[in-house]
């Protein structure tokens, strides 16, 4: 295909990612964090925490989540609330999930745009397919706040942080510092992005100037960080050290289901991150990370000059991206929740490896079949790798709102066995759609619910106000009418004989409603 075309091409891919947003915002359920970090945007936009007094009430109430989460978006999401004055807390989440997947979108944007500067326009696209079809982000886009704006400001630094190294200059540092800020304001992770700043700008320019530009760059971030995180106006040194030390450290103390096994938070194995992306990327995208990682790590043995210094300095700087956090994670062992969602940032540069796979794969199929047939080598390649991807978009379209329950044959055989496995629906996305078929059936003026995990709560908020109004949330299942569960850490059937209601993936159930109207108190056993 010709450039023209490709780049045509492009703008027919960004129309229809942006139309399936704009059509699926409203489909997807309250997820486990939302309300929490909702409360956090609303205490800063109100100004809840005006001093160090404050602030000490605030950690003795419930820990020092407040300060060390990075408030950018939710400050934006909440003054955006405000602004638009939503009549229903129902529409305050549609609401917030549009923005969330807005974010992402501009986050994709950046990623084409960062690849285009490295790739042929036909492999930058298909890696752009790659990031925005991804099963697991493309559901996460649209509820999880934190980790997808961290993800598009880690992709936009980047971007800038390219510019800077192809054109030193103030204007591109100036918008290096501003992307910079607002991945900081987002989490303070992102002080990574500042260490690859200074470590590729001395690589490729070692002058006195290079340093003059990174120190004033330094400042300049520092000094401006309170106008992002508000909170460093009461104890700038001290909530800043806190919050790098709590970046490795983390006070949840329950347990994760891993391969079967139940392991406490604090005690992972080694291979926890490194497993969970295995299982939850689709093959051909992992399949070509490995053929890029390979071909990148032969051409740098090669060629390290051109590698640390030269022109292919962009490509290490986006390995230092994926393999050190990865690498990290598995040499320090944090605490981490179920899944690998904490490093959603370094998906990216995965799928840019995986670019630098197809990329040479491309380059060998070409000078095998000739100059003269590169065009029809090309399309064919890209018929075989999209013909690859075809199962998770199948899998998207077939199990639309529960892409994230996607995992691929290294997970298990069988969703059954997937299951026993892995924590499946630890969101609680199939909360919604369970709640609104028990609406939907029983139209008793009050109905009593009994929920197995936090979101059931929560997800009461997306019903009808006229569906809200008659649920009361028991305590037990004995009190209850229905229970409804999604199966976060209960990876067992459970005993109850009448299932009325499933969210099913493959052969097995990912939430699950059973009446217990009609059972007596022996059969409603506790978990």
């Amino acid at each position: 295909m010709k450039s023209r075309g490709i780049t045509a091409a492009t703008y027919v891919f960004f129309a229809a990612f942006l139309l399936v947003g704009l059509l699926v915002f409203r489909d997807y359920g309250i997820s486990w964090d939302e309300i929490p970090t909702r409360r956090f945007g609303i205490m800063y936009v109100d100004n809840m925490v005006p001093d160090a007094a404050a602030l000490d009430s605030v950690r003795a109430a419930g820990g020092p989540a407040y300060e060390r989460f990075g408030p950018l978006f939710e400050i934006l999401l909440v003054r955006t609330e405000r602004a638009l004055q939503p009549i229903d807390i129902r529409t305050t989440f549609f609401v917030r999930h549009l923005l969330t997947f807005l974010v992402f979108f501009v986050g994709v944007l950046c990623f084409n745009a960062l690849c285009r500067r490295r790739f042929r326009p036909g492999i930058a696209l298909l890696a752009t397919v790659f990031l925005a079809a991804s099963p697991q982000l493309f559901a996460h886009a649209f509820y999880n706040v934190k980790d997808i704006s961290f993800l598009t400001m880690f992709v936009a630094t980047i971007l800038t942080l390219d510019s800077v190294l192809l054109r030193p200059e103030w204007r591109t540092m100036l918008m290096h510092v501003l992307t910079t800020l607002l991945l900081l304001g987002t989490r303070v992770l992102g002080g990574f992005a500042m260490v690859l700043t200074g470590l590729a700008a001395l690589a490729r320019r070692p002058a006195w100037r290079t340093l003059g530009l990174l120190v004033a760059y330094g400042v300049c971030v520092a000094v401006l960080l309170p106008l992002v995180w508000p909170v460093l106006q009461i104890d700038y040194f001290g909530i800043v050290r806190d919050a790098v030390a709590g970046s490795t450290s983390n006070p949840y103390r329950s347990t994760n289901l891993f391969r079967g096994q139940v392991y406490q938070a604090s005690d992972l194995p080694r291979d926890y991150v490194p497993t969970w992306m295995l299982v939850t990327t689709p093959p051909v995208i992992t399949l070509l990370f490995l053929a890029g990682t390979i071909s990148a790590l032969a051409d740098f043995i090669k060629r390290p000059r051109d590698y640390v210094s030269g022109d292919r300095q962009r490509d290490l700087i986006v390995l230092a991206w994926f393999f050190l956090p990865v690498v990290g994670c598995m040499v320090l062992r944090p605490v981490l929740y179920d899944g690998w969602r904490h490093l959603f940032f370094v998906y990216p540069a995965l799928v840019y490896i995986a670019a630098l796979g197809m990329e040479r794969i491309r380059d060998f199929a070409v000078a095998r079949a000739g100059e003269s047939r590169a065009a029809l080598t090309n399309a064919a390649l890209a018929g075989a790798v999209m013909l690859c991807l075809a199962p998770a978009l199948v899998f998207m379209a077939r199990n639309h709102p529960f892409e994230h329950l996607y995992y691929n044959r290294f997970a298990g055989s069988d969703m059954k066995a997937v299951r026993q496995r892995f924590e499946t629906d630890y969101w609680g996305l199939t909360y919604r759609p369970s709640l609104e078929y028990i609406m939907h059936t029983d139209r008793s003026p009050h109905v009593r619910i009994f929920v197995a995990t936090y979101p059931g709560r929560l997800n009461v908020a997306m019903l009808e106000p006229d569906d809200r109004a008659r649920v009361e949330i028991v305590g037990s299942e004995g009190e209850a009418d229905y229970v409804v569960t999604s199966y976060r850490y209960h990876p067992q059937d459970y005993p109850f004989p009448r299932e009325v209601f499933a969210v099913r993936v493959g052969d097995a159930s990912m939430g699950s409603v059973f009446d217990v109207r009609a059972l007596p108190p022996s059969a409603t056993p506790r978990q």
